[in-house]
């Protein structure tokens, strides 16, 4: 059933944000786990049982919808839109497949899955990058043994994070002109300079974007966010949350700083006390700091950077920390000093 959602998914998202689907049939063809792998080739996806059929599927994480939502984006990206074979064109195929999954994700399954999702690549990505021998998205071919989850995860989070810059209209509306002005000609096939160049056209503000292309497409970063000294005081009817934030990693991009209080995706029924936040935006720089003040109406818990999953980022997990909270206890100053209630 999770199979069949997402081929149905996909025929109705993909063809509405890229292109029509050209073909009358989109099928997918089961065979033994004697290899785990798919292939999208046109109208058929070929798919192995071992990654989907005996699959499986949870509420916050449901492989069979992910694994197909990837191969049936391959119709759009490497079959109607055909890349050349030089370096960094298989973002075009393979990260533009997992930029078009993160997308139905959220469209078909919602933001619960589709940070789940995020959450998944960014792991891949993260644990399994040799940085002393990574090269550039635009410069990456395959050859090396960690180019492929570069090509995969790292080339669908810039396109994510890309979208964000440009917008989301903008961003579709520049990948459906990119794909009609390819897709017919015999003579010739797309590489990423294409694509970055085409693209530009369509961002609201050229010199971030190019600011952003030189990181992320000809260069090698990636962000680490630390989060500490996070105190909270009660002023004017409301609180007031300090903590300082620092990028351990490399790369300049804008990033969301959120004080929380309770369960993202709460399960009520079970108790969990719904999520409330507040939030501050800063840009930081390689090894830059800065100190981040948010005021909430609520009695915060923690503070946490990019609670929506916007950059790539290495160790997510302790890009978090938890507020000390000080309440007045009588007139003339004095503060009684209490951590915040677990969650």
């Amino acid at each position: 059933d999770e199979i069949v959602l997402a081929l149905r998914g996909a025929r109705r998202w993909y063809s509405e944000w890229f292109a029509p689907y050209p073909w009358r049939e989109l099928r997918l063809s089961e065979f033994p786990d004697l290899r785990t792998y798919a292939m999208g080739s046109p109208t058929n996806i070929t798919f192995s049982e071992g990654i989907g059929f005996l699959t499986r599927s949870e509420p916050k994480s449901d492989a069979p919808f992910w694994v197909t939502a990837h191969e049936a984006a391959h119709q759009w990206w490497g079959n109607i839109l055909v890349p050349a074979a030089r370096p960094g064109a298989d973002v075009l195929s393979e990260g533009m497949a997992h930029f078009s999954t993160i997308l139905l994700i959220g469209q078909v399954k919602g933001r619960q899955q589709q940070f789940a999702f995020l959450r998944q690549i960014e792991d891949q990505y993260a644990n399994t990058r040799r940085a002393d021998a990574e090269r550039a998205l635009a410069r990456v071919d395959g050859s090396r043994p960690a180019d492929g989850l570069i090509i995969y995860d790292k080339g669908g989070w810039t396109a994510w994070m890309m979208m964000q810059l440009i917008g989301r209209e903008r961003m579709l509306a520049g990948l459906r002109d990119f794909i009609a002005a390819w897709r017919d000609r015999q003579d010739d096939h797309p590489v990423l300079q294409d694509y970055l160049a085409h693209l530009r056209r369509y961002a609201p503000d050229t010199t971030a974007y190019d600011a952003y292309v030189r990181q992320w497409y000809w260069d090698v970063v990636v962000p680490e966010y630390r989060l500490s000294d996070a105190r909270a005081v009660r002023r004017g009817g409301a609180w007031e949350v300090r903590g300082v934030v620092r990028n351990a990693g490399s790369g300049t991009m804008p990033v969301e700083i959120a004080a929380v209080r309770g369960v993202r995706f709460a399960d009520v029924k079970q108790g969990e006390e719904p999520w409330r936040d507040a939030r501050a935006t800063v840009v930081l720089g390689p090894k830059q700091s800065r100190t981040v003040v948010i005021r909430c109406g609520f009695v915060p818990e923690r503070l946490i950077a990019d609670p929506d999953f916007r950059v790539l980022q290495l160790e997510r997990q302790k890009a978090t920390t938890r507020i000390e909270c000080a309440s007045p206890v009588a007139a003339g100053g004095t503060t009684e000093r209490r951590p915040a209630p677990r969650s």
